[in-house]
């Protein structure tokens, strides 16, 4: 009976400890996204220009929408620059229940998605968003002229490039399930046209509500997932080798 009541003792210890170490984490989490905003806003006016290289000049329609935009573009910049940190505290709190091979590879795929993301928003922003700007405004006339507003701009770009991060992250995924023998090529082959609509359903969510940036989104991201496909028979037939 006392043997019993210890070890509730001694797990009820462990839970509170559990919860602590957790609200200590989420703390931190909070306090660095804070702190990438207010960094992010301090930066806004540097990166505001540097997104504009595109358009040259725009106007804003009512005496918010700057202000509004400048904060916009230091959620996104707060969101990025903590994201590092605030996955680094995910991963401490859930590492201990996870086997060897599976820290290793989540230890390996940090900086791959790291860089990842970046090449994606590197991709969106030199390739995809000059293509999608100039095909919009080639609709203008001499009766039609465009006059786009900053905050309208601002927004376009920040959901048309952003999600291009998220949209290159799509092999590691496929690899690190495949690595872990949570999937299987032949799963991702076999549902390969189930897959491809769930592609174009995320792009129509992901961008702007309009054809050509929904496609723009979609082809790559089914390139991406052939790739994928490519990588996990690789990774398995690597598998199966060292098994023999």
């Amino acid at each position: 009976m006392i043997k019993r009541r210890q070890t509730q003792i001694e797990e009820g210890l462990t839970l509170v400890e559990h919860l602590a170490e957790l609200r200590s984490r989420i703390i931190i989490c909070i306090l660095t996204l804070i702190a990438g905003v207010l960094v992010g806003f301090y930066f806004s006016g540097p990166i505001v220009k540097f997104l504009m290289r595109l358009p040259g000049e725009l106007v804003y329609l009512y005496p918010g929408e700057a202000f509004m935009m400048h904060l916009t573009v230091a959620l996104a910049v707060g969101i990025i620059l903590g994201s590092p940190i605030v996955l680094y505290q995910v991963i401490r709190f859930i590492v201990p229940g996870l086997l060897e091979r599976e820290r290793r590879l989540l230890y390996l795929g940090l900086p791959l998605s790291a860089v990842l993301f970046v090449v994606g928003v590197s991709f969106a922003y030199q390739v995809i968003l000059p293509l999608a700007y100039k095909f919009f405004l080639g609709f203008g006339t001499e009766s039609l002229e465009p006059m786009i507003s900053i905050g309208n701009y601002i927004s376009f770009v920040l959901r048309l490039v952003l999600p291009f991060g998220l949209v290159f992250q799509l092999p590691l995924i496929v690899l690190l399930l495949t690595g872990t023998g949570i999937l299987r090529p032949e799963t991702l082959v076999h549902y390969r046209k189930y897959m491809i609509l769930m592609i174009f359903i995320a792009a129509a969510v992901l961008t702007p509500p309009d054809i050509i940036s929904q496609s723009l989104m979609a082809l790559p991201m089914v390139l991406l997932y052939e790739l994928s496909i490519i990588l996990a028979k690789v990774v398995v037939r690597r598998k199966q080798a060292q098994q023999e």
